[in-house]
């Protein structure tokens, strides 16, 4: 029995950032009704077709617009594409006309237009927009962004929304009835951030604040739209019940709850919901089972030692877990239960890829004007950024925090707290600016650039969100 992958997690990824945690598998395709339906799967194409479809994008607030272009679209398919064309909501459908905006900041091309599922997303606003649609498109829509002319600014510009706040610990006093935690003086400690777990046995919501999670994550809540059946014999099932309420306790006391506990969420779970009845685990898509027993791989998120979070081990699996074998052995039973083997498992489209194809980025040459001019001062395009770095070129790309952020071979590192307006660029090399903090190296003057040496510019606008990453070479 396989679950369907529903397909706002789909388009959250193709729209904005990852939604929050570990929702579901599978690759970015935005368009699965895309093309003629199968009465007419056979028809001529217009080769000249054109319709747009424009809407208002819930994460930034800005209105996009999708263009459908060419014999790859049928009338019926892309009207019907617009109908769920952001986290299944409808958009205003237009055939004939083209996608067009008085204040447009570049135009997302993914696939080849003409051809199926090929189209076009056009992102409206001013330069402070320019970063948040060139990381959209390139980082999780896997398309080629081709920006506006108002684009090639890297001022910052006024910010809108809560930027990423990095993991802090907080500690707090158990709560009443609970006993005493194993921090200082008794307190539960738990690392606020995504991949983080507070002891066990506790909930991460008593112990950690979800707010600051879901600045790591984008959270959106949707319904799994799963029917339970009180007859279901699994009921009946001691052993499996109790494996159920083990996984549940586990996810609980992890920051997963931030988003997938419907109680502890802004507006609902989104998709999995540890709090959908006894077999909630049927809310868990066959993606997402993987991905949490770890036969998909998602280290890439980011990851704690264990013994730096409370013993909860994420390293080889997808939810933190105090232990992995008890984990893989319930996933495999409950994938055998669907009529899925483990190596099917392992062959399901991983969740959120584009976490690893960050560190697996291989740069090319900057742009003329990019990189460190012959002043010596750092240039980038973009808008304003909250995390720069300079690397060896042969340095693995910065990913996701805790721990792979600060990848080897890094050279100079700065970024701003979250209560800090973003950099524009124009600094020096080793300079600081106002408002900013060095991370590496962690005291002292980064070491000097060679000239005609090759070095990785890597410029965030905020984490997993570059906007600039290239090679340069040093004058």
């Amino acid at each position: 029995m396989r679950h369907a992958l529903p397909l706002a997690a789909l388009l959250a990824l193709a729209s904005s950032l990852a939604a929050c945690g570990d929702d579901d598998g599978g690759s970015v395709d935005p368009s699965p009704d895309a093309g003629a339906p199968a009465d007419d799967a056979g028809a001529e194409r217009d080769p000249d077709f054109v319709a747009s479809c424009t809407y208002v994008n819930g994460f930034s607030g800005s209105e996009d617009c999708k263009e459908y272009r060419g014999p790859g679209w049928s009338p019926e398919g892309a009207a019907r594409d617009c109908e769920r064309v952001f986290l299944g909501e409808a958009g205003a459908f237009v055939e004939g006309e083209a996608c067009a905006f008085e204040e447009e900041v570049g135009r997302c091309v993914v696939g080849t237009p003409g051809q199926p599922r090929g189209y076009v997303l056009v992102s409206s606003g001013d330069p402070t927009n320019c970063g948040a649609a060139q990381s959209a498109c390139e980082t999780f829509a896997g398309g080629t962004f081709e920006p506006a002319p108002i684009c090639a600014s890297c001022e910052p510009g006024e910010e809108t929304g809560q930027p990423f706040i990095p993991m802090f610990v907080d500690c707090r006093d158990p709560i009443e009835g609970e006993p005493a935690g194993a921090g200082p003086d008794g307190q539960v400690c738990t690392p606020t951030i995504i991949s983080g777990s507070t002891e066990p046995g506790r909930r991460y919501t008593d112990y950690a604040d979800c707010s600051v999670v879901l600045t790591q994550r984008p959270y959106y809540a949707e319904d799994a739209g799963v029917e339970m059946d009180p007859e279901d014999p699994r009921l009946d099932d001691a052993e499996y019940m109790a494996e159920v309420d083990w996984l549940k306790e586990q996810a609980e006391a992890s920051a997963c709850a931030c988003c997938h506990t419907a109680s502890d969420t802004p507006e609902g779970a989104a998709i999995w919901d540890t709090e959908a009845g006894p077999l909630w685990v049927d809310t868990i898509s066959d993606e997402a089972l993987a991905m949490l027993a770890g036969f998909t791989d998602s280290a890439a998120f980011g990851f704690l030692p264990a013994e730096e979070n409370n013993g909860f081990d994420r390293s080889e699996t997808g939810l933190p877990t105090t232990d992995v074998p008890r984990l893989r052995a319930f996933a495999e039973r409950e994938l055998a239960r669907r009529e899925l083997s483990v190596e099917e498992a392992r062959e399901l489209e991983p969740f959120a890829p584009f976490f690893r194809e960050l560190i697996e980025f291989e740069p090319e040459a900057c742009p003329e004007g990019t990189g460190v001019d012959a002043d010596g001062q750092l240039r980038w395009t973009g808008g304003g950024a909250r995390y720069v770095h300079v690397l060896e070129a042969d340095a693995q790309a910065p990913g996701t925090p805790p721990n792979w952020d600060l990848p080897e071979g890094t050279l100079w590192a700065i970024s701003v707290p979250p209560d800090v307006g973003a950099m524009g660029c124009g600094m020096a090399y080793g300079e600081l600016p106002e408002g900013a903090v060095q991370r590496v190296p962690a005291e002292g003057a980064p070491p000097a650039l060679e000239s005609g040496e090759q070095y990785f510019l890597y410029v965030q606008r905020d984490i997993v969100q570059p906007i600039t990453r290239c090679l340069f070479t040093a004058p």
